[in-house]
């Protein structure tokens, strides 16, 4: 194995202070099960699909993901409806688990569809643009289907299709038009969520309680995610109006329920509405932002959030909840052919002079610097509400997802964000998994990554590796992330005095995560080599008579609000 020249990585344990919250460690649809490996602290329900989920039948519709359909959970005992739905269920285990359910609930204004428990289609597939209804269409359920399942057509539905045709009374720009929406959902309103918060509060009883709701999810791309009941695209009023509606029942329901809105998509959503996207020519520009103010979407959205708090005194939205995906191919998703840019998209995140190199930089966008950008837009619009980021993904194959990942919780604590939900979890014994157990059972036995960030500076550049701190519990933590297809040795400076040997785990490209064997404390400082495209955690102890000699371990930390 070669080695590149040594990085010396210097920790400053007394400078850059910040509390890390664990509950950026989260996912989204998570095996419960496998929470006693991997305690992810946060598991959301999530995604298109709830959208549109009746929790009194157990039914949620699919979205454009699969032909606009409801398709009822698998739910074994139908009489006791709305008992045991896949939704309790979900909330139950993780709630056992010792991990907070973040529930996505609907503001969208309709839900499948309810014609009670016994009639013999109340639970049956329904879909949004039916082939005999509607005219022909591009493609339906059973074209799609048949490309993967010899089976098919056992289960498919050819009827079902995907909205989108070349010709027909109802086709208008490729698209059907003028569907009814009664063909799946009927219309609800807020107190379809608040009696689904009663319920819930029965079904736990005394086992624990629901804190964290999400305001439904990717509202501006309902017009396409959701159009078979909501084609317009949404505006910043109708955003608002919606958020009012839901969030003030919700808090008038428990005061103590804690928000995460407005759940939005990316990028453009940050700046402007769908409203605006529908026109172009680009996404932070267009006749809605400018009829309020010029503002981008999500500071207006925030100005909005402390206006109704001063005049009502509830604060609608507790944490400002955007999505993340890094554009360039192949990084979100992908395999590890993109190694080299999945690993630089990480400065997308914090870096203010990084021009993104997806179609973001390339048509002309500013750097995106998104945690700094939305921790400035609280603070100068609404401080106090929280950052959370409830969906991102770097990949699933190979050390380069694994790194990515390992190395986007760190940016996460080092830059304050709040709250984070991966989409979605990763897959049992995997790399990926591997980058989460480094901060939640790095050792096998229970053994977390928890306290406060604090500054690690490297003589080299972030494209080459990646150095974190982390201050807690009497230890530090170094966490190394070399981002090279060659090892690298570093030599790092605890910057006070700690007792050795220090403690080592890693992964790499040839290794899963376990220990790293030790490294001998010389001077106050270790050398470690990190293999290529591997991530390493070097631990050591703080002695007892420093521990808070200087004030660090007293002060408060760990007190999480909003």
């Amino acid at each position: 194995m070669s080695l590149s020249a040594a990085v010396t990585v210097t920790v400053v344990p007394n400078q850059d202070r910040r509390p890390i919250n664990p509950l950026i460690y989260g996912v989204s649809a998570a095996d419960t099960a496998r929470m006693t490996v991997v305690p992810y602290p946060l598991n959301r329900w999530g995604g298109n699909s709830v959208t549109r989920y009746n929790w009194k039948v157990d039914v949620h519709n699919t979205a454009s993901d699969w032909f606009f359909m409801n398709v009822p959970d698998g739910n074994p005992n139908l009489n006791n409806l709305p008992n045991g739905t896949s939704a309790d269920a979900f909330v139950q285990q993780t709630l056992a688990r010792g991990s907070q359910p973040l529930l996505t609930v609907p503001l969208i204004g309709y839900t499948p569809k309810y014609l009670g428990i016994t009639a013999a289609n109340a639970r049956g597939k329904r879909w949004g643009f039916g082939v005999a209804k509607y005219g022909a269409q591009n493609e339906n359920e059973c074209t799609r289907a048949c490309q993967f399942d010899p089976n098919c057509m056992a289960w498919c539905k050819t009827d079902a299709g995907n909205g989108s045709c070349s010709s027909g009374t109802n086709c208008t720009n490729g698209q059907i038009t003028g569907n009814d929406t009664a063909d799946t959902s009927d219309p609800i309103d807020a107190t379809f969520v608040t009696d689904w918060m009663t319920h819930i509060a029965g079904v736990l009883g005394g086992s624990g309680r629901l804190s964290f709701y999400a305001l439904d999810n990717e509202p501006m791309l309902w017009n396409s995610t959701h159009r078979d009941v909501h084609p317009a695209p949404l505006t910043y009023d109708e955003l608002w109006s919606r958020t009012v509606t839901y969030a003030a029942a919700i808090k008038a329901r428990d005061a103590t329920a804690k928000t995460f809105g407005p759940v939005e998509w990316g990028w453009c959503a940050y700046f402007t509405s769908a409203a605006d996207a529908a026109v172009g020519p680009s996404c932070v520009t267009g006749a809605d932002r400018q009829a309020h103010g010029g503002k981008p979407l999500l500071q207006w959205y925030l100005d909005q959030v402390c206006a109704y708090q001063q005049t009502n005194g509830v604060r609608l939205v507790d944490y400002l909840d955007i999505h993340y995906y890094p554009q360039g191919g192949g990084i979100a998703f992908g395999g590890d052919g993109a190694a080299a840019a999945r690993m630089r998209s990480l400065k997308e995140l914090y870096d203010r002079n990084w021009i993104s190199e997806s179609w973001i930089g390339q048509s002309g966008e500013p750097p995106m610097y998104v945690i700094p950008r939305m921790k400035e837009w609280i603070a100068g619009h609404c401080p106090g509400v929280g950052l959370a980021i409830t969906e991102y993904n770097f990949g699933d194959a190979g050390p380069s997802s694994a790194l990515a990942q390992a190395e986007s919780l760190a940016l996460f604590g080092r830059e304050g964000v709040d709250a984070a939900a991966r989409w979605v979890a990763p897959g049992a014994d995997t790399l990926v998994e591997d980058a989460f157990k480094l901060y939640l059972n790095y050792d096998g036995v229970g053994a977390k990554v928890l306290g406060d960030s604090v500054r690690a500076n490297t003589s080299t550049t972030p494209d080459t590796l990646g150095a974190y701190a982390v201050r807690g519990d009497g230890k530090l933590w170094v966490l190394l992330f070399n981002h090279t297809n060659a090892a690298q040795t570093v030599n790092v400076a605890f910057g006070m005095p700690v007792t050795g040997p220090a403690a080592l785990w890693r992964f790499d490209s040839t290794h899963r995560l376990g220990s790293g064997g030790s490294a001998t404390v010389t001077s106050g400082a270790i050398s470690v080599t990190v293999g290529n495209y591997g991530a390493m955690l070097a631990a050591v102890q703080i002695p007892p008579s420093l521990i808070f000699a200087d004030g660090f371990e007293s002060g408060g930390a760990g007190a999480w609000a909003p």
